[in-house]
């Protein structure tokens, strides 16, 4: 019976040794991982709609236009530099030839306030701006317009860019030339809104 027991020991040995290790399965046991919670989910993009009321924002630059022209019947140096985009950038500027045909470029919001103190001096009367073409971007941010102006015995073509400041439209630039002395004003490249049409030149 000895031996019997022996076998008997050595068998429940090698069972509880083979349940210890997992039996004859060497595959390794599946890693349980624990589910980590944060209190922010991973942002998903971002997409930012452009909702613009182009007909709102044409409106607003025929306003801003009719400051401009109740400006220069008033030889109102103050309202004109206001209407202006206050930076003393190269883009901000007047082109024109009110001195007796010579073309004149005032680069800068201080020149282009003092350059219409000067003309003032020179030249009055009320202004009208017949607006033939307004283009705006598909920002919302810079527009070009053209229109044809008449002060005074003075009168010709006029094209000007605008750029939003905030919530407000501002001059940047006005050519009073209609482009005869080069391309002082680009045209907008695809714009989102356009009334009108440009001539051609």
């Amino acid at each position: 019976m000895r031996p019997k027991a022996i076998y008997y020991f050595i068998a429940m040995l090698l069972v509880t040794t083979m349940m210890a290790c997992g039996g004859d399965d060497d595959s390794e046991p599946e890693e349980t991982k624990t589910p980590t919670t944060t209190s922010s989910q991973p942002a998903e993009p971002v997409v930012v709609e452009r909702n613009i009321d182009f007909a709102a924002e044409e409106e607003a630059i025929r306003e801003l236009y009719a400051v401009y022209a109740t400006a220069h019947g008033d030889e109102d140096v103050d309202t004109l530099t206001d209407v202006f985009l206050k930076s003393e950038n190269k883009d901000i500027f007047t082109a024109w030839t009110f001195w007796a045909g010579t073309f004149e470029k005032n680069e800068g919001a201080n020149a282009v306030s003092n350059a219409w103190e000067g003309i003032f001096r020179l030249r009055q009367g009320n202004v009208t701006v017949d607006i033939t073409y307004i283009a705006i971007d598909s920002r919302g941010k810079d527009a070009v317009l053209r229109g044809e102006y008449k002060w005074g015995n003075q009168g010709g073509d006029l094209i000007s860019a605008l750029r939003k400041d905030g919530s407000d439209w501002k001059i940047r630039a006005i050519d009073y030339t209609g482009g005869k002395h080069g391309k002082q004003v680009k045209d907008l490249n695809k714009p989102a809104h356009v009334f009108g049409e440009i001539a051609e030149e």
